[in-house]
């Protein structure tokens, strides 16, 4: 019993689960009550079944609301307003496209003949469950974007194709990129750039 206990719900002071799932709110705690410390836990520390549900149920809402809202709101918003199989189809492709992703990088395959070009082993793919899925930056250039060329004629649909094409361009650079050394790239994106960009991100 005691057994079962723990693989449900674990054991030790780790598992406060109050401590784990009730907000703490910075200077309003008593010094008589001080907060609780917070918990980190080891690498490849086996965790409990209630604890991983919790997790996964968070990490699932946050994932699925993330995937959802950018196709949704440049279909709904900027394309078609009252076109609903539209957004279902820009909505499905989202979930599919971040699942098929996920996969990939789960996968973690060596390229072949990295080590002899580059001289260190490459490989596609993470190996670490990690969600792939789309950003929220990119809201503001695919709205202005589409619909400047709307203005001009051009469908929607069209020009929802365009602004996908000028992503896969993107993309390219991007692994062009990740086989550039770090030291190179800090040198081109100091920190003093990276963080205007940030913050421009946010303007």
């Amino acid at each position: 019993m005691v057994q079962i206990k723990e693989a449900v719900l674990g054991s030790g002071e780790g598992y406060d689960y109050k401590a784990l799932c009730m907000p703490t709110l910075p200077y309003c705690g008593s010094r008589s009550k001080p907060a609780p410390p917070t918990t980190f836990y080891p690498l490849d520390e086996p965790l409990p079944l209630l604890l991983c549900l919790l997790m996964g149920l968070q990490h699932a809402f946050a994932m699925v609301g993330g995937l959802i809202t950018p196709p949704y709101v440049v279909f709904r918003f900027t394309i078609d307003f009252a076109n609903v199989e539209l957004q279902q189809y820009a909505i499905s492709a989202a979930l599919i496209t971040s699942g098929l992703c996920t996969l990939v990088n789960l996968a973690h395959w060596e390229i072949p003949l990295s080590k002899k070009l580059f001289g260190k082993r490459l490989y596609i793919g993470s190996g670490l469950l990690s969600v792939m899925g789309t950003s929220f930056t990119f809201l503001p250039i695919f709205e202005i974007a589409i619909g400047q060329m709307m203005d001009n004629d051009i469908d929607g649909t069209v020009a929802y194709g365009k602004m996908l094409g000028t992503s896969m361009v993107c993309a390219i650079l991007e692994l062009c990129f990740s086989l550039v050394p770090g030291k190179f790239i800090n040198r081109m994106f100091p920190p003093v750039v990276c963080a205007v960009t940030v913050t421009l991100i946010g303007v």
